[in-house]
């Protein structure tokens, strides 16, 4: 992911307020983010440490807000200096902060569609369990063949012809994919970028939370994630344009959750749990 140009504009008023609650002092933003990171540097990733230090003012940039939102209680995963899902997080987490003086909450509750003809269970962690197993287990997943071919968001040269998910939503999301096909065809689909994979299985806790993720067991799907960010609403989330429509119609008629749709909030994410 690319970091957002208010990542800069954030640091940057970081480092005023340094200049002014401590007078003039010759040092420049450049200096201030090593200073900062090198104070810190018990903190840092073991493995990435040495090239952090050498490394450029974008990657000071990304560890300087990792470890600012750490001393927050923001869960900015590891402290590697790299922009992913979870640096971003928690950077529009600080902004949050920043703005309000307080930190968003844990998670938010949505409304759903009456429609669930494969009885997707209630995202409550025993009826999920009940339901799919334990999360982590990937001795209940699949790979399926792809009805059309993905790409990795964050490395959009990376081609995906098959995916790795649930068995018990194989069927479901293969129904999904194909109906979006026959509909858009892919030169539409490549324009609206329902080819960018954003990622299914990822053995995690909710971002924010202490319950487990839908990601830890295979049946949740991310797209577009660039374009349609965590916090961002229908103001910004390029999923929530009329063009989409299909899109969310092919995946409702499955019982699919939308949390854009029912949240206006995460309109990347998609998940077979109510």
């Amino acid at each position: 992911m690319n970091i957002p140009s208010r990542a800069y504009v954030f640091c940057q008023s970081v480092f005023d307020r340094f200049i002014t609650q401590n007078g003039t002092l010759t040092i420049t933003f450049e200096e201030f983010l090593f200073l900062e990171i090198d104070r810190q540097k018990s903190m840092l990733s073991p493995e990435h440490k040495v090239d952090i230090l050498n490394g450029s003012l974008k990657r000071h940039l990304s560890v300087f807000i990792q470890l600012f939102a750490k001393t927050l209680g923001i869960n900015s995963g590891l402290i590697d200096g790299f922009w992913g899902p979870q640096t971003d997080y928690a950077f529009w987490t600080l902004i949050h902060y920043d703005e309000n003086g307080c930190l968003p909450p844990l998670w938010r509750d949505y409304e759903i569609p009456d429609i669930n003809p494969n009885h997707w269970p209630d995202e409550k962690e025993n009826e999920m369990i009940a339901f799919y197993g334990q999360p982590g287990d990937e001795s209940k997943h699949v790979y399926i063949q792809l009805p059309y071919e993905l790409c990795l968001a964050w490395d959009i040269s990376t081609k995906l012809k098959r995916l790795l998910c649930h068995q018990k939503v194989e069927d479901s999301l293969l129904r999904v994919l194909t109906a979006v096909r026959l509909h858009y065809g892919d030169n539409e689909i490549k324009t609206l970028r329902l080819d960018r994979f954003g990622g299914c299985y990822n053995y995690r806790r909710k971002r924010g939370g202490s319950s487990w993720s839908t990601h830890a067991w295979a049946i949740a799907l991310d797209f577009d994630p660039d374009r349609n960010q965590l916090q961002w609403g229908r103001d910004r989330a390029h999923f929530a344009k009329p063009e989409y429509d299909f899109w969310w119609s092919c995946w409702e008629k499955e019982g699919w959750v939308s949390l854009g749709r029912k949240s206006n909030y995460d309109w990347m994410h998609l998940q077979a749990a109510r």
